[in-house]
């Protein structure tokens, strides 16, 4: 895994942002709240996928950060593509900063699929994204096609979660803007299920993250059991220098519409505090995170266990929800066609 300079860079200053905000007495009083404190971190996911694991290093390198140095325990609330958690920590957690979300792309659901949001991605307060849920088209080596052009002349069989979610909607708009021809098998709830699926021959791949291959499946990596076809994320892996992304592939006239989708997967991969958590304990929090990112034990972790990191600043976070939150609804009713929504 590679850290770039580019990589490190905004979360440096994120991490003088923050740090601006705190003054002694400030971190004094963050101090007395936290100290013997258990913080929960709530995911919309099932355990067992790379939101588990990612959920396990942070629990176990954020506290030296954060004053007081709380504990912090994993939570699992799935449902709805990561909206059961996000409306949980908006309305229903304790508003004093003891509660933080682990995201999923909560903004596009908030555009895409409003029935059932209760919460304004807006208005979480953003510590700052570690990565990007990078989701790409994931065919097990012996499916009956290898490559893009054959993708779009052969139809395999690929899974999703189900329709409200990106690993259905990144498939269909493939199928609209490439041409390829994917069968997608609904129902498939988790990381786990879906990657079991494929190794057994249930299907033929699914478009699963980065993450989670790196950090559950590093070995299909290594002895070539998959292959990975196009990338969905706003760039280029640079452990995937030469699979492209949905973006360089498609049309002109179909790129806003990729571009606003992909703009959700760095926030598939943040931090937040809900719209009520004091401003001086978020102010430690966006201090938490960025000090974190730049740990050296906190890296050596995350190297050692294969989880790809592409930090962005809480300021680049909050401006990537604002891009998504205030698109026009002529645009949000394409990309709603285009994904099958």
């Amino acid at each position: 895994m590679k850290y770039s300079i580019g990589a490190v860079r905004p979360l440096m200053l994120g991490l003088a942002g923050a740090a601006a905000m705190m003054s002694p007495a400030i971190a004094q009083d963050v101090m007395g709240f936290y100290k013997g404190k258990t913080v929960t971190m709530t995911m919309g996911t099932r355990p067992g996928g790379s939101f588990q694991v990612y959920a396990q290093v942070f629990a176990r390198h954020m506290p030296n950060h954060i004053p007081g140095k709380p504990t912090i325990v994993p939570n699992y609330m799935p449902g709805a593509g990561g909206t059961k958690a996000a409306n949980y920590l908006y309305s229903v957690a304790a508003q004093d900063g003891s509660q933080m979300l682990m995201s999923h792309a909560i903004p596009l659901a908030q555009r895409l699929r409003p029935k059932g949001i209760k919460y304004k991605a807006e208005k979480f307060q953003w510590l700052g994204a570690f990565g990007a849920i990078t989701q790409m088209i994931t065919l097990w080596n012996g499916a009956p096609v290898k490559t893009l052009d054959q993708l779009k002349k052969q139809e395999v069989i690929m899974s999703a979660f189900a329709k409200n979610h990106l690993t259905y909607q990144w498939l269909y708009l493939a199928n609209q803007t490439l041409g390829t021809k994917i069968k997608i098998v609904t129902g498939y709830r988790g990381g786990a299920k879906n990657n079991l699926a494929m190794q057994q021959g249930e299907t033929h791949g699914w478009a699963a993250s980065w993450g989670n291959l790196s950090a559950t499946k590093p070995d299909w990596l290594r002895d070539k059991k998959v292959n990975i076809l196009v990338n969905f994320g706003l760039e280029r892996l640079a452990d995937l220098p030469d699979v492209p992304t949905l973006l360089e592939l498609v049309k002109p006239e179909d790129r806003p519409i990729v571009d606003f989708i992909a703009s959700g997967t760095p926030i598939s991969r943040a931090f937040a505090y809900g719209p009520g958590v004091p401003a001086d304990r978020v102010a430690a929090g966006r201090t938490a995170m960025a000090k974190t990112l730049a740990d050296p034990n906190f890296l050596a972790e995350a190297k050692q266990r294969n989880l790809p990191l592409r930090p962005r600043s809480w300021q680049e976070t909050t401006a990537l929800v604002d891009k998504i939150v205030n698109a026009s609804p002529e645009l949000v009713a394409k990309v709603k066609t285009a994904t099958g929504q």
